[in-house]
């Protein structure tokens, strides 16, 4: 399937507080005073109550901190555009757009859900750590082992791995020319992802309509892609069929590979 690729999906890509009041009272006696005054009994209700206004404070202190100081570390932008934003959140204003391959400095981090603070161009924000590589371009935002695509020729198999470990796999339709390298063969080498895009959209060569752009092969413009569909976004009686190069997916499976790729991730393709 031969496609053009014209724009990228934009991704979107929240801490209470605890503000406790507690002032002790009590009645101070009269030590020049030789009257008497009942002991009064240690109330369990008010012990208790000092203890979870306690608890509260500590609780308070520490919603929202990173788990993790990652203090004179650098970090990779892996995806086309990420948001620096004023706080760890989606909700918080961006300070700035930090464009793949783009250098920054790790400050502290991670929060729980993933937000690292970083210094980037002279400007200190937050910034998920999905997209940040930590060991260059491709390699997965933040650990975990390396993020790759591998694309089995001979069962027609498309695996997302993290590391080792494989994370999905689905059946891909592949290119009919049954060479090594052909130009529509769905030809075997080291590939790495170079532009996205989620639209649906019409490819001349297919005459049809795809959506989940993912391209890998620049000298025969293939790429992954949902199977052929309409104009509604419905699949064609012969959608799945063999391609001009590129791997034709399911259309869950194409958004599902879609949402994991990055661009500068590596991909395999091999017998």
């Amino acid at each position: 399937m031969r496609y053009q690729t014209v724009r990228a999906r934009k991704r979107p890509s929240a801490s209470p507080e605890v503000d406790p009041d507690a002032e002790p009272t009590g009645h101070k006696p009269d030590r020049g005073s030789r009257q008497s005054n009942p002991i009064q009994p240690i109330r369990p209700v008010r012990i208790l109550a000092t203890l979870v206004v306690l608890a509260a404070t500590v609780l308070a202190a520490g919603i929202g901190a990173p788990s993790t100081a990652r203090a004179s570390t650098t970090a990779e932008i892996g995806t086309d555009a990420l948001n620096l934003r004023t706080d760890p959140g989606t909700w918080a204003d961006v300070i700035a757009v930090m464009g793949w391959g783009e250098t920054v400095e790790v400050l502290d981090g991670p929060t729980d859900d993933g937000w690292y603070e970083v210094s980037y161009g002279g400007e200190v924000g937050w910034a998920f750590g999905d997209y940040l590589a930590f060991d260059g371009v491709g390699s997965g935002g933040g650990g975990g082992g390396e993020r790759w695509i591998d694309v089995d020729r001979s069962t027609q198999q498309i695996t997302l791995y993290v590391g080792d470990a494989p994370i999905e796999s689905f059946w891909g339709a592949m290119g009919y020319d049954q060479s090594d390298d052909g130009f529509y063969a769905t030809a075997i080498g080291t590939y790495y992802v170079y532009a996205k895009n989620a639209d649906l959209a019409w490819t001349d060569y297919g005459q049809a309509y795809i959506a989940d752009w993912v391209a890998f092969d620049p000298d025969r413009a293939n790429g992954f892609h949902s199977w052929s569909l309409d104009a509604d976004g419905n699949v064609l009686p012969w959608g799945d069929g063999p391609t001009g190069g590129c791997v034709a997916l399911e259309p869950w499976a194409a958004a599902t590979l879609y949402d994991f790729a990055e661009i500068g991730m590596r991909v395999e393709v091999h017998w």
